[in-house]
């Protein structure tokens, strides 16, 4: 029934909670413009609003959060007295529980299983001190390692990237891991489901994952039980489970498909119709991804397999060397030609260190000419924001580019009320005309570049499972540039005064989505 479809009890939840925090207030108005105000009801509602703001203020203030988050927090908090807490702990807390701190080390114990080569380091540090220097970064962060022998195909659209990696799950012998974000049914999964069903058939150990809370509103009732049907394990990350589990802001936003251990894709595509234009939602939808073949693959095999396991099946004991590239690369000296040196790395909530924002920071820190984005979402933390504007002020080139169509209103306008500071150090900032930036890259000097799922904004900086490509080499840079000069030819230039024409309409507006930016 559409009535209980998923989601439906987590939103019963929060909506009860509000009409039973409006009822109480109305409640206490109504008695007390009525003279018959209970003094020990109204004391015991007002003290219990107090002592919640109270408990959960301290709570907030000590939290690792970024403080304008925090500032964020105790004001909804504050407004909200009984909605707010419970807000808190749905959408932003992060505590480990005793059952997160064993994932945490499960995950981290699949993650580092490769081993660092040195040299390949050396290398690195040669070819580029700057990447040398955020890759060093996400080796102690994230125990990700760096990959020389590997060959990179860069798509600037989802459609572009489509036919090839049909072609590739069509090869496939021995095993398919998808772990996404979104699978939509539609043409473009409907295809892939085809193939996955004569692999099945096959032989080929065929496994999917995709995150609940991303398809509410897509993907069937059950579905992963449907596709049980036909031998493919499938699986549902982060399963809504109403009264059970009250934290919905950790999801799975990966987006990764690996076939036989030397084949990898990943970047802002997700599974479904919009992310190939073939479905339009939003104008031109511009994404890109990366097609990795040689033993970078091993990096996103192990996040797949981290998430499989700590997740799904525990108890599971992993043949690593069977997933190892080396036991299905068809010629190994064949990669030895591409030049460009490849991590793969992933994020995830309950981490010490904050993948995604640390690598991002790292490469603007260490730029030395320019520094190039591609984001949906400009909603960036201070560190951020402080980064980018000592880079403009030092004299490098830095250009955004963000969506001139929205997907989300609110959040579009929220990204433009961050402009202002930018624009005024000396960044530009460009908007897509044509329709919605899905990409998430970055890209420095004509060396650095990063291809992932990490948004610029609080939740995918701190609260999600993501994953990050980073490459240090020219060829592939100069593809990704490429795409870049492309796209800032197809979009308008903000100004510092169109900015400020747009505030003098909308400051009220910006205050107010500052203040409830950690639901956006």
């Amino acid at each position: 029934m559409g009535f209980f479809r998923r989601g439906f009890w987590q939103k019963l939840v929060i909506y009860l909670t509000v009409v039973l925090q409006f009822g109480l207030l109305v409640w206490l108005l109504v008695v007390w413009f009525t003279d018959n105000l209970n003094g020990p009801a109204a004391f015991v509602f007002l003290f219990v609003s107090i002592l919640l703001n109270f408990l959960f203020g301290i709570m907030i203030v000590l939290g690792d959060s970024e403080s304008s988050y925090k500032i964020s927090w105790l004001f909804i908090v504050g407004m909200l007295p009984i909605l707010g807490p419970l807000l808190y702990v749905l959408f932003a807390h992060k505590y480990r529980t005793k059952k997160q701190k064993k994932y945490f080390h499960d995950y981290f114990s699949i993650v580092s299983k490769a081993e660092r080569n040195e040299d390949v380091d050396l290398l690195a540090k040669e070819r580029s001190f700057s990447g040398y220097r955020v890759a060093r970064y996400l080796e102690e962060a994230t125990d990700a390692v760096l990959y020389k022998k590997s060959e990179l195909s860069y798509f600037p659209f989802g459609e572009d990237m489509f036919p090839k990696m049909l072609e590739d799950l069509k090869k496939a012998k021995h095993y398919i891991f998808i772990e996404y974000f979104i699978i939509t049914p539609g043409k473009m999964w409907d295809e892939i489901l085809s193939i996955l069903k004569e692999k099945v058939k096959e032989g080929v150990d065929v496994r999917v994952i995709w995150d609940d809370v991303g398809n509410i509103a897509s993907t069937p009732v059950l579905y992963d039980k449907e596709l049980e049907k036909f031998g493919i394990k499938a699986r549902v990350y982060g399963k809504i489970r109403p009264f059970i589990d009250v934290r919905y802001s950790q999801r799975d936003h990966r987006k990764i498909m690996v076939v036989d251990g030397y084949i990898a894709y990943t970047g802002g595509v997700n599974l479904a119709d919009e992310y190939i234009n073939i479905k339009n939602r939003f104008g031109v939808w511009k994404d890109n991804a990366i097609r990795v073949e040689g033993e970078a693959v091993y990096g996103y095999t192990l996040l797949f397999l981290a998430t499989w396991n700590t997740n799904f099946d525990p108890k599971n004991v992993i043949d690593y060397d069977y997933y190892r590239p080396i036991t299905y690369l068809p010629k190994e000296d064949k990669y030895l030609k591409d030049d460009t040196l490849v991590l793969p790395y992933g994020d995830v909530p309950y981490a010490d260190h904050p993948a995604g924002e640390g690598a991002y920071l790292s490469l603007i820190n260490n730029a030395s000419s320019y520094v190039y984005i591609m984001t949906p979402y400009l909603i960036p933390t201070e560190k951020v924001i402080s980064s980018l504007v000592m880079a403009a002020l030092s004299g490098i080139d830095v250009r955004i580019i963000t969506p001139g169509i929205p997907d989300k209103k609110t959040v579009y306008q929220l990204t433009r009320s961050y402009y202002g500071v930018l624009l005024k150090a000396g960044v530009k900032i460009y908007e897509f005309k044509e329709g919605f930036i899905h990409a998430k890259t970055f890209l420095s000097d004509d060396m650095v570049s990063t291809v992932g799922t990490i948004n610029l904004d609080y939740r995918s900086l701190y609260l999600h499972s993501e994953n990050g490509t980073l490459l240090i080499g020219e060829g592939i840079a100069k593809e990704i540039k490429n795409d870049f000069q492309k796209t800032f030819l197809r979009s308008e230039e903000i100004t510092y005064e169109t900015y400020l024409k747009w505030r003098k309409r909308k400051k009220f507006l910006w205050g107010i989505l500052r203040l409830i930016a950690p639901f956006l």
